[in-house]
């Protein structure tokens, strides 16, 4: 199979995967897949295969310093909600926080080590502004076109991004497979059908799902150049699924009065 059948076969059955389990399941869930690795996973691998290890490695890093902005965008999007703000107005802002907390880790370019407990601090944030419990499940989405164009939006961005990886260089790379297309287009369908509860559902989801996203890409960035592409990938997901299950049977205990 070639890299180009793979890339147009992989990410599709990704993105219709976190679409089906929307509809089964409730917007909380579709969140939570948009939050795991399942198009900026695809695009690491690639990046590994056809740039090279260390070029991937950089790019993990890369998407580690998204982390912060990850949080900003899922922070600024519950606050406006939760005060009356329509889906377009709290896409706006969300993608405008997103964007200045990148701006401001990429004009003071700190440490590794540092951007690695920006990246936790950044899941701890996101995940504290939407809370763990006592949350509804809402009925799932229903739109075609919705799913559909999920599916193309990230495929797209999983070829392109691919492509001009290079001209990017691996950091920026790194950044830019992490932009929110489908966490945004999820939110957007869960506000205009159920309103604001509707789009803090899939962040809440978003947010749960940075623990997986964390779990992966600090594999992946400390793992790859040692053990080789399929060990570390394979290490990687097998890390993502388990940190899922782990915070997935973390929810269903009773709370704590």
């Amino acid at each position: 199979m070639s890299l180009l059948l793979l890339k147009l076969l992989a990410t599709p059955a990704l993105v219709g995967l976190a679409g089906w389990s929307s509809r089964r399941w409730g917007p909380a869930v579709g969140g939570w897949f948009a939050g795991v690795p399942i198009t900026s996973g695809p695009i690491s691998l690639f990046l590994a295969i056809e740039y090279g290890p260390a070029f991937a490695t950089d790019a993990a890093l890369g998407t580690l310093y998204a982390m912060p902005s990850i949080a900003a965008y899922g922070i600024a999007y519950v606050v406006l909600a939760q005060r009356g703000g329509g889906w377009l107005g709290c896409l706006l802002a969300s993608q405008g926080a997103y964007g200045a907390v990148f701006l401001v880790l990429h004009l003071v370019a700190p440490s590794p080590l540092l951007v690695f407990a920006l990246a936790v601090a950044g899941v701890a944030a996101g995940i504290a502004s939407v809370g763990l419990r006592d949350r509804p499940m809402l009925v799932s989405l229903s739109s075609n076109l919705v799913l559909m164009l999920r599916v193309g939006v990230a495929t797209a961005m999983v070829l392109a991004i691919t492509a001009i990886a290079p001209w990017l260089g691996p950091g920026l790379s790194g950044f830019v497979a992490t932009i929110l297309v489908v966490a945004a287009v999820l939110a957007a369908a869960g506000h205009r059908e159920h309103g604001a509860p509707g789009g803090i559902a899939v962040i809440r989801g978003l947010m749960l799902g940075q623990i997986s996203f964390l779990g992966f890409y600090t594999v992946v960035w400390s793992q790859l150049d040692s053990l080789g592409i399929a060990p570390t990938y394979l290490l990687a997901l097998a890390a993502a699924g388990l940190i899922g299950l782990a915070v997935a049977r973390g929810l269903r205990r009773p709370a704590m009065r």
